[in-house]
């Protein structure tokens, strides 16, 4: 699918995508605010910048298997996001790729996650708890930022360095433990 295929496509409800279909553009499903059902298929290998971004319909995703990269900002403002599946072979997930989901309160990330963006899961106030799996490195500037439900999470030993207000608003947050590895702390 072409860059902006679908973009503001409002009326827009489900579509079902062809596995002759092995990539699909930025923009793709921009503004399409009444779409509630995807179904991808396992050819696609990325989720591009923005392809979801806006569409306030959209309560659950399954990612496909053959996904190994989430863009900027992908789901960002998805409001009604409250479930996502996503597979083990992703290993990265760029800024703002799951800002403002304001319903996401449970997520499971893959244990071949490596890299984390900034802003991630900035404003998802319902977050409760996450656990970042072995091999992440960094956790980006405001990655959890206005997470105001997040009451626990886990950072591994591989993690090195705490981005700038990384849990800034996570007014919930009781518990932390910053593993020895951590050698860099932002503001």
């Amino acid at each position: 699918l072409e860059q902006s295929a679908f973009n503001g496509c409002t009326s827009l409800k489900s579509i079902s995508i062809p596995s002759s279909v092995t990539s699909i553009g930025v923009y793709a499903f921009y503004g399409c605010s009444s779409l509630t059902s995807i179904k991808l298929p396992n050819s696609i290998t990325k989720i591009a910048n923005s392809t979801f971004y806006d569409c306030s319909s959209l309560a659950s995703m399954v990612v496909p298997s053959g996904v190994t990269h989430i863009g900027q900002s992908a789901f960002n403002n998805c409001i009604s996001l409250s479930s996502i599946s996503i597979p083990n072979g992703v290993t990265d997930i760029d800024g703002w790729a799951f800002s403002r989901c304001y319903e996401l309160s449970d997520i499971q990330l893959p244990k071949s996650l490596k890299n984390l963006g900034q802003n991630a899961f900035w404003g998802c106030r319902s977050l409760k708890s996450i656990e970042l799996p072995e091999g992440i490195t960094n956790l980006g500037h405001y990655t959890f930022s206005g997470c105001s439900s997040l009451t626990t999470i886990s950072i591994p030993n591989s993690v090195t360095n705490i981005g700038t207000s990384a849990f800034y608003g996570c007014s919930a947050l009781t518990h932390i433990t910053i593993p020895n590895s951590v050698t860099s702390i932002g503001n």
